[in-house]
């Protein structure tokens, strides 16, 4: 198996470079974290383990591809939605924080309400669904495992077929990027599939080893997929790379380092807002559907770009913290380099701009435009940070960037205007 590089190399040229103990252990990129959450209700599987999902308040939903759903709040405590579904699999939430629950057995998709109420909400043309996820334009897709297909679902809950491709081997799970493109893991295949929004299937990636993937989810420019028969996650780059995220193949639930973490059938996965955190579920006890089991709350903590700028600018003196920006952006980079750091870089940044460490903000923001030169957020924010430090020139120039990347940025436009009157 393929294993995620933890910065070592990074961690050792920022020592060098800074030279003192202090600063090597303030530049660490430190690994990400496996914690199993304690729940204050049995989540009971019989043999079986469903889909996860999260909405915006950070309420993880839970299915037992049984009878039943559970809403977990974050402080660990348990509500049972329903124990009158058949074959609860995949689930998502709506824009107005509904959870659709696919029942595999009765070929239904169900909606439960915030309220509370439990209706039918797709009853026709569905087969074996599982995995679901909604679309740019409100409609919800759905992967049917046994047809092959990835259905689309209209508002009315009218079914037609989105996608059918022989690559498509019990499609089960399923998500959209920020691009608005699909992507499918199989259950019954190693591959996974990107599906273009006229429907067209292209092959993307192949995990290693049987098949037998989960469900994946999209977070901080990257995809995150479970593998259930390999007892492992990982994430997949842009360009469809796989690195092992945790896990090594051993079934048990063990909690840790990532990378020394081990799950056990771990099926559900579902980026929290904001990205820094995955949900998995897994297994413990059989999986046969006829013995008694039980199903545990993953919680993985991935460290962000925010973590290590935060320490960087904690460990270093005010004269030297432009440097140390520099040198911690680098060190993250290397050990993570297929996140997206663009937020955290910008939200940082602004945040040094505010406490008065301009040279460091303006450090931060030149390196996030070397890594996304075509991103319009990137430019105006060094724009700004140029602006603010007396760089008129040097910020018009960021301006005009932004507005020919987004000539519809109103902000950019604005400083522009005020920058060339000055």
């Amino acid at each position: 198996m393929v294993r995620a590089v933890r910065g070592l190399t990074a961690v050792a040229c920022l020592a060098l470079a800074l030279g003192t103990a202090a600063a090597a252990a303030a530049f660490t990129v430190p690994p990400d974290t496996v914690t199993t959450v304690s729940l204050d209700h049995v989540l009971d599987g019989y043999g079986n383990i469903g889909g996860v999902t999260v909405d915006a308040l950070g309420f993880v939903y839970v299915a037992n591809f049984r009878d039943a759903v559970w809403r977990i709040a974050p402080d660990g405590s348990v509500t049972e939605l329903s124990r009158a579904l058949y074959g609860s699999s995949g689930n998502a939430i709506d824009a107005h924080g509904d959870l659709y629950q696919s029942n595999f057995n009765a070929n239904t998709i169900v909606r439960l309400r915030r309220t509370g109420t439990v209706e039918t909400f797709a009853s026709d043309g569905l087969s074996g669904p599982v995995g679901l996820t909604f679309g740019e334009d409100g409609d919800l897709y759905v992967c049917n495992c046994t047809a092959g297909t990835v259905s689309r679902v209209n508002a009315a809950g009218v079914v037609d077929v989105f996608a059918r491709s022989p690559l498509l081997a019990c499609p089960n799970g399923i998500v959209r990027d920020d691009r608005g493109d699909f992507y499918v893991v199989n259950f019954n295949s190693p591959a996974i599939v990107r599906i273009t929004p006229d429907g067209t299937v292209h092959p993307f990636a192949t995990i290693p080893g049987a098949g037998g993937n989960g469900h994946i989810t999209f977070a901080r420019g990257s995809f995150f997929v479970t593998q259930f028969r390999g007892h492992a996650l990982y994430r997949l780059s842009r360009d469809g790379h796989p690195t092992l995220l945790a896990g090594d193949g051993s079934r048990e639930v063990r909690d840790g380092i990532a990378d020394s973490a081990r799950f056990s059938y771990p099926n559900g996965i579902a980026a929290a807002p904001g990205g820094n955190v995955l949900w998995v579920n897994d297994l413990v006890g059989p999986y046969n559907r006829r013995e008694p089991s039980t199903i545990v709350l993953r919680r993985i903590r991935l460290v962000t770009l925010a973590d290590v700028l935060e320490r960087a600018v904690a460990a270093s003196e005010p004269s030297h913290r432009a440097e140390a920006v520099r040198e911690a952006y680098d060190a993250y980079v290397e050990a993570k380099p297929g996140d997206d750091t663009r937020g955290d870089a910008v939200t940082m940044g602004f945040r040094l701009l505010g406490t008065g460490s301009a040279g460091a903000a303006l450090a931060l923001f030149e390196r996030n435009v070397e890594r996304h030169p075509d991103d319009p957020g990137a430019n105006y924010s060094l724009g700004e940070a140029y602006r603010y430090t007396g760089q008129a020139e040097k910020a018009a120039q960021r301006y005009e960037r932004t507005l020919t990347l987004d000539p519809k940025h109103a902000q950019a436009a604005q400083r522009l205007k005020l920058v060339r009157q000055n």
